[in-house]
């Protein structure tokens, strides 16, 4: 483990023990704090929301206050005790345009939602780089949080904004939309039936490591976050023609470590494959056609964990987010620093970043 990195991550620890350890050590949906809505809708303010953005993608059929679609279509019901209210972007028409149908408010400044709001989501991925500078008022003021994948690009970063999260106590949730699909949860538990396992594989439909192959946090989701080296084999990691990701699983007694492997695949959104010394398992989830029933079937369960998080309820311990976001860095490093050779979990320096997707997407003067 480099010195930057280690010493970054001890501090983390360090003073996530000393002002907010109930927080990182909770496990997942403990209670934290609700938000006063006194009966009302968790008024949620939504952040990023013009291109490449959730928001405008899937969040705002979900949440739709007229039943009318945004995107495509919405499910015709209201099943979330959420709505927007308040909507920054850095491009005021697009922010106007998602507020009007969203019948809700553009605030001019990013953090111009404190105080007026009881939780923020942000969905957009070219922001991602200066998400924990964006997001830092409202975990300063205690506003419930919703980070966007990859969380971050460097592990700098990721790392401040875990201290202040503990410093605070903020409810504060950073997943991605795989992490919350059926068969992380049910093919964790056919892990048991295998007896030691020997490899996986796995497809994922997508264009590029950092905002598409979503299996690369649905691994360590189903098979622990214990990761030993990763590997990213790609001749872009932002607009990939090929992509091979593999992920090297600690060992411990009655499991020697063992490889965890997926390519692209534009069929299935992703397809994993697990054996063992007692046969296989296997989980596969095609490309749903029809939108209402791909909202119910890749995007409805992260809401509502979404929904919980706003009420008050950690989603899940803040070394997990630090864990996941590390082990992407990795697989960043691996690619862009080394051609794709395994790179150790901890040898990426704390300083090192990530090429940003869009370099100079927000102009820095936003926050002087």
């Amino acid at each position: 483990m480099s010195t930057d990195s280690h010493s970054s991550r001890r501090g983390f620890f360090g003073k996530a023990a000393l002002a907010g350890g109930a927080l990182a050590a909770a496990s997942p949906h403990t209670h934290a704090a609700v938000p006063e809505n006194k009966g009302r809708k968790l008024r949620i303010g939504a952040m990023a929301v013009g291109e490449y953005s959730f928001w405008g993608y899937s969040w705002c059929d979900l949440l739709s206050p007229s039943g009318k679609p945004f995107y495509k279509d919405t499910l015709g019901t209201n099943i979330f005790n959420m709505e927007v209210t308040h909507v920054w972007d850095r491009d005021p028409a697009k922010a106007r345009a998602f507020a009007d149908a969203m019948g809700a408010e553009v605030v001019n400044r990013y953090d111009g939602m404190v105080g007026k709001v009881d939780a923020v989501a942000f969905g957009g991925y070219y922001e991602v780089p200066w998400q924990h500078r964006l997001a830092r008022p409202y975990i300063e003021a205690g506003i419930p949080t919703f980070l966007d994948r990859p969380f971050a690009f460097s592990l700098k970063d990721i790392d401040e904004l875990l201290d202040c999260i503990a410093k605070h106590g903020t409810p504060v949730m950073a997943t991605d939309v795989y992490e919350h699909l059926y068969d992380v949860s049910t093919l964790r538990g056919k892990l048991l039936r295998l007896g030691e396992i020997s490899c996986a594989h796995g497809t994922c439909w997508g264009m590029d490591y950092c905002a598409h192959f979503h299996i690369k946090f649905m691994v360590p989701k189903i098979f622990g976050y214990e990761v030993e080296r990763v590997s990213v084999l790609t001749d872009d990691p932002y607009q990939s023609g090929h992509l091979l990701g593999a992920w090297l699983m600690k060992g411990h007694e009655g499991q020697r470590p063992y490889l965890v492997s997926s390519t692209l695949n534009q069929g299935d959104l992703y397809s994993i494959t697990v054996a063992g010394a007692n046969g296989l398992e296997t989980a596969r989830m095609p490309w749903i056609e029809n939108w209402n029933r791909n909202l119910l079937g890749e995007h409805v369960s992260m809401m509502v964990d979404m929904q919980r998080t706003f009420e008050g309820n950690t989603y899940e311990p803040l070394d997990i987010i630090r864990k996941k976001t590390e082990i992407f860095l990795t697989g960043l490093y691996s690619a862009v620093e080394r051609k794709g050779a395994f790179v150790k979990v901890g040898e990426v320096p704390a300083g090192w970043r990530g090429p940003a997707p869009k370099p100079g997407w927000l102009d820095e003067r936003i926050f002087s």
